[in-house]
């Protein structure tokens, strides 16, 4: 296995159990990697083996997690935020908004970060039979060579990949041979009494020339087609990846914080392949794969309402991959069933607003600008100007209003109480799975399999000595907005922020979470 992917803590944990399932059936896995990060070799630790080139460093040095934060750096181009937001907690506008975390922002933060860093050395522990307290000093020690990590028992070889051939073909024979001995004792017999030369090439090719290192490519080729029977019901599995919007999914033009990736999941794409699902009579179940630290919160609650209406005639499960947090929670909340796996970053139960005002960057720019207005509140929601008492009132009026919405969908779906007590879980609160399971706001603790085997359970589909099959029901992306967008044109880079400023504009109550993914090293 040959390491040397990047991606959140929650899906290495789905991960590791994939490989942990592999192992139970009596196979072997050794990982290779010419570096590690943290979940990196946390993966690594659920081989059997693990080796390193014999110059590489073993360098998990922990996490060290970086938050930028723009205040100072949009007022230097005439550019301000107003955010207006439910709870301290609900902090997704900070980096906006101010130049540092706030008291309980930096406290979630920290629990966050305690969280992985714990799952981290107890993965490391475990899988290489060291205590936790001897997995901290390593950590606290690296970078250690390859030969001192052979040493420390923290990898199990120091080799070049041409070297691995020649190492692993032992290994593997040594793996296979306690199995395979009797049977091939057994067999040899046989075959002596009817031909000795039969016998003797027999024996022959069970030496260990007869193993061979073969790519997965190569390897592939040469596994026989399987004909299983399969279930005539399937399960349907549909995404929400990425920033929630209205209107149709699309790549995004503006690859910034606020977007939290390139692609938006917009919540007319996402309802018409849960309409789909409704009407395929071979659908018996959905899976709603959520991978989303939010958007546009009446985009997550018309999401909601299509999800809600389906499982009342198909039983719906969630399952919440890297992040299904604020609108990526919401969209979830009302599903039958929800898993998550104990690092997924979730929850954010809370609404905030925000509201660019640019007239400092006009006015850096020697540009004017004249609005003409009829109605008391026709230009509150424009970037003309900052908050006023009235113009704030009418953002908190929103927000209060989507967040009491927000809350009662989370107790109808969680069968929650709608109380006061509720807020101790909301407010904007950003949960680890496992935190978020003992809260009652997931089911269960697992991963994509789990849900794949849920969903059958709830549509009572029987699977004995057959195979339920999956179909992703996912309808194509509306191209990129704009088209024509590069990063050496500044055209497109103009068009890009339009864009963006149309976003924020038309966008009046954010279900967004303060992370989706940080850069660890």
């Amino acid at each position: 296995l040959k390491i040397g992917c990047e991606s959140s803590p929650a899906v290495y944990q789905g991960l590791r159990e994939a490989i942990q399932t592999f192992r139970a059936s009596g196979k072997r896995v050794v990982a290779y990697a010419e570096q590690f990060g943290p979940f990196q070799y946390y993966l690594a630790c659920a081989c059997d083996h693990i080796v390193m080139p014999p110059t590489a460093e073993w360098s998990v040095l922990g996490f060290a997690g970086e938050y930028i934060f723009f205040k100072d750096a949009l007022e230097r181009i005439g550019v301000g935020v107003d955010v207006v937001n439910v709870s301290p907690f609900k902090s997704a506008g900070d980096q906006f908004a101010r130049n540092d975390f706030s008291e309980q922002s930096r406290a979630q933060a920290e629990w966050l970060l305690d969280a992985r860093y714990d799952a981290l050395v107890r993965g490391i522990a475990g899988g290489r039979a060291l205590s936790p307290e001897r997995v901290r000093e390593l950590i606290d020690s690296a970078p250690h060579d390859a030969p001192q990590a052979v040493t420390h028992g923290l990898i199990d070889a120091a080799l070049y990949e041409d070297q691995l051939e020649r190492w692993l073909e032992p290994v593997a024979l040594a793996a296979i041979a306690p199995a395979r001995k009797p049977l091939r004792d057994a067999a040899l017999k046989l075959i002596e009494k009817i031909s000795p030369e039969m016998a003797k090439q027999a024996r022959d090719a069970a030496q260990p020339s007869s193993a061979t290192w073969s790519s997965w490519a190569d390897a592939d080729k040469s596994v026989p087609l399987l004909n299983p029977d399969w279930h005539d019901k399937r399960i349907g599995v549909v995404a929400v990846q990425g920033l929630i919007t209205r209107g149709p999914s699309r790549g995004s033009p503006v690859p910034l914080p606020l977007i939290g990736g390139s692609n938006t999941a917009g919540s007319a794409s996402v309802t018409q392949a849960l309409r789909r699902a409704e009407k395929d009579d071979s659908i018996a179940a959905v899976v709603l794969f959520v991978n989303s630290s939010g958007g546009d919160a009446l985009a997550s609650d018309l999401i909601a309402r299509e999800l809600q209406r389906l499982n009342a005639k198909k039983p719906v499960v969630a399952f919440m991959s890297g992040v299904a947090a604020s609108g990526g929670y919401y969209v979830a909340a009302l599903a039958r069933h929800i898993i998550a796996q104990p690092l997924t970053i979730t929850g954010s139960i809370g609404v905030i607003s925000m509201k660019p005002h640019t007239q400092g960057l006009y006015d850096r720019l020697s540009l004017h600008r004249s609005a003409l207005t009829r109605g008391a509140n026709a230009a509150v929601f424009t970037d003309l100007a900052p908050l006023d008492a009235r113009s704030r009132a009418v953002f908190e009026r929103t927000i209060s209003r989507v967040y009491a919405d927000f809350k009662r969908v989370v107790a109808s779906g969680r069968k929650l109480p709608d109380d006061d007590a509720l807020e101790d879980i909301c407010g904007g609160r950003v949960w680890t799975g496992a935190q978020a399971h003992e809260r009652g706001l997931v089911d269960e603790l697992g991963g994509f399999p789990n849900a794949m085997r849920k969903a059958a359970e709830l549509a009572a589909i029987n699977v004995e000595g057959k195979r339920v099959g999956w179909h992703m029901i996912s309808p194509p992306r509306q191209g990129v907005l704009p088209p024509a967008f590069t990063a050496a044109s500044p055209a497109s880079w103009l068009a890009a922020a339009e864009h963006l400023r149309a976003l924020l504009r038309d966008t009046r109550a954010w279900a967004l979470a303060p992370w989706s993914a940080e850069k660890t090293s």
